[in-house]
Order: C-alpha cells, then sequence, then structure tokens
C-alpha cells in the first residue's frame, strides 16, 4: 500500500486529536473528582450511580428520623424521670404529715406544697418538642391538659352544661377510686356493676369532699402511637401514651391527698398506698421508654454503618482516583507532546505551501 503524505498528516492529526481527548477526561477528573461527567461516557457507571446515591439519600433520611425519635424519647424519658421525683415527693411529705406531731399549721403548708406539685406535674404534661405537645399522640398540635378545669365545684359544672347543650360531655368524675365520664346527662363508667351519677346525687348519695371533678378539657391526652420510620419498612412508635402518667386517677388522687392535709380526722397514711401505686406506674413507663432507646440506639448503630458501606460503594463506583488521574495526565502530556514533535518533523512546509 502506498503511503501518502496527506495519509501520515490525517493519521498523526488523529492520534493528536485523540491525545487532546484523554488529557481533558482526566483534567474533568481532576476538576470534578467524578470518573464521569456525562452518562454517555459510561452509562452503566451511571445507572449504578442513581441507584447508590438514592440509597444514600435514604438512608440519610432515615437517619434524620433517628434524631428525631431521640429528642422526642430524651425529652419523654425526662419528664416522666420529673415526674416520679414530683412523686416521690409527694411520698416524703405524706409520710411526714402522717405524723400526730405536725399540727394544722404544718398540714396547711404541706397541702400548699402538693398543691404546687400538682401544677408542676400539669406543666410537665404540656411537654413541647418543636412546638409539638409530646404526650397528646397524634394531636400533638393540642394541648392536652388544662390546669384550670381541675378540681371544679358542681356550680361550675352545672354553669358549663348552661352555656351550651353537651358542653360537658367529656367532664370527668372521681369518686372513690373510679372515674366516671359525663354522657348523656350523667356520669357513667365503663363498669356496668357502678350505676350512674346525676348532678342531684352530690350531696345525697355522693360525698362532695370525697368526689373530684375535672372539666371536659382538663385532660385530653390522646393515645395513638407517633410512629416514625427509623429503617426501611421499619416504623417505631416515639411517643409515649400521656394516658399511663397523667391520669384523672393520679390527679384525683393528688387533690383528694392535698384535701386530707387539711382534714383534722383524715387518715393520712391510708394515702401512701395510692401514692405508691403511682409511682409503680410511673416505673413501669420508665423501663418501656428505656427500652425504646435501646432500639433506636441499636437502630442508629445499624444505620450508621449503612450508611457508611453504601457511600464506599457510591464512591468506588462515581468517584476518581485522584492519585491515577494525575499519572495519566502527565503521561498523555507527555504522548501530546512527543506527538507534537513528531508530527511537526514529518509534515514540515515546503515551497509549495507557502505558493498556495
Amino acid at each position: 500500500m502506498r503511503v501518502t503524505q496527506t495519509m501520515i498528516a490525517n493519521q498523526t492529526l488523529r492520534h493528536i486529536q485523540s491525545n487532546y481527548s484523554q488529557i481533558s477526561k482526566y483534567q474533568d477528573q481532576l476538576a470534578t473528582g467524578k470518573k464521569i461527567s456525562r452518562a454517555s461516557q459510561d452509562p452503566v457507571a451511571a445507572t449504578s450511580g442513581m441507584f447508590y446515591r438514592t440509597q444514600v439519600r435514604e438512608i440519610e433520611q432515615f437517619q434524620r428520623n433517628i434524631s428525631s425519635a431521640q429528642t422526642w424519647v430524651e425529652t419523654s424519658d425526662q419528664a416522666v424521670y420529673d415526674v416520679n421525683l414530683a412523686m416521690q415527693r409527694v411520698r416524703e411529705l405524706t409520710v411526714q404529715a402522717s405524723n400526730d406531731t405536725y399540727d394544722e399549721t404544718q398540714r396547711a403548708a404541706v397541702a400548699e406544697e402538693i398543691a404546687q406539685i400538682i401544677d408542676h406535674i400539669a406543666d410537665v404534661g404540656n411537654t413541647q418538642v418543636n412546638k409539638k405537645y409530646i404526650f397528646n399522640g397524634t394531636d400533638a398540635g393540642e394541648k392536652p391538659i388544662a390546669q384550670a378545669e381541675f378540681d371544679i365545684s358542681i356550680e361550675q359544672l352545672t354553669e358549663m352544661e348552661g352555656q351550651e347543650e353537651g358542653s360537658i360531655d367529656g367532664a370527668v368524675l372521681y369518686y372513690e377510686g373510679n372515674v366516671y365520664v359525663w354522657s348523656d346527662g350523667a356520669f357513667s363508667s365503663d363498669n356496668e356493676d357502678l350505676p350512674d351519677i346525676s348532678i342531684e346525687d352530690f350531696g345525697e348519695s355522693v360525698d362532695p369532699d370525697k368526689a373530684v371533678l375535672f372539666g371536659p378539657n382538663a385532660i385530653q391526652m390522646n393515645g395513638e402511637n407517633v410512629n416514625l420510620e427509623l429503617m426501611k419498612d421499619v416504623e417505631i412508635p416515639v411517643n409515649v401514651n400521656g394516658n399511663d402518667v397523667f391520669s384523672h386517677q393520679m390527679f384525683g388522687d393528688l387533690i383528694l391527698l392535698q384535701r386530707a392535709m387539711t382534714d383534722e380526722e383524715a387518715d393520712i397514711g391510708h394515702h401512701l398506698q395510692t401514692v405508691d401505686e403511682h409511682m409503680d406506674d410511673i416505673l413501669t413507663v420508665e423501663a418501656q421508654i428505656g427500652a425504646k432507646q435501646n432500639r433506636i440506639d441499636l437502630t442508629e448503630a445499624r444505620m450508621d454503618q449503612q450508611f457508611v458501606t453504601a457511600t464506599r460503594i457510591m464512591s468506588d463506583n462515581e468517584d476518581a482516583d485522584i492519585s491515577a488521574a494525575i499519572i495519566n495526565l502527565v503521561i498523555h502530556e507527555s504522548v501530546l507532546n512527543a506527538s507534537l514533535g513528531a508530527g511537526a518533523r514529518i509534515m514540515q512546509p515546503s515551497l509549495m505551501d507557502f505558493l498556495r
């Protein structure tokens, strides 16, 4: 085959252009840190990269969910712990006041402190995280406890009923250890053996001094779970059911204890049993929170490991080897310089080039 000057020139130019293309490729890798800058350079790597990137973003969202879950659980844990401390103080005061050496003034002081503790526990029940009430389930935007409707009188309840028909539906009567809810004109209990109680029964079959009335908005705890997805298809409830801690029974017993402090004939020691029962319930909730916290911690550790693995796989797929890119760039620059030098010798200008 006859090799012409044109063939040599074209082949030389083709090789020079190829070297320029390789230099551009490695310059792009050094500038972007990625193996490819366009999907057309490696469609398989580009497709895999989209999948790996989606996986990493998904894990990052799970990590954010875990952070939110930890905030809810840790705040709930601290709140329930505060209630536990408050109840311990109530127990100490009850033990002290059960001593017959306490006079009327001292018992009145104890009653005032218990009243403040009741208000404190109610405030804890309205704890918020990011403007959400953590003890009100899926109704986190609504305040669950209204202290103004604690221990209202029968006259106040009657006034509420007169303001609007059905306005006291949901009002609660706590009497002799039982909870009665107002509905259809009377207080009724879940226990079918207990008769309904009407307003007219107060002062007759119902002793007002042993009854505690709560307005319809006093305690409205939503018991539904607030679930967060912490792993793929794995949802964990991050809230505490407020009814397990801030119940009408607990507040009712505390109010009755407060009243007993101002009654010289009351048996203060009798209230120790109810206080202990509520403390046991609180400890049970604390144990549940601890178990939930442990599960979230284990999930967090697993997500951290998955994030490291997914990030490494994504990096292997799309990140450039910087040291190799530098070496290849230098090599192709040297080859380009050699190609330009060889081309200059092969394609030297002649007199005909100037006559054109």
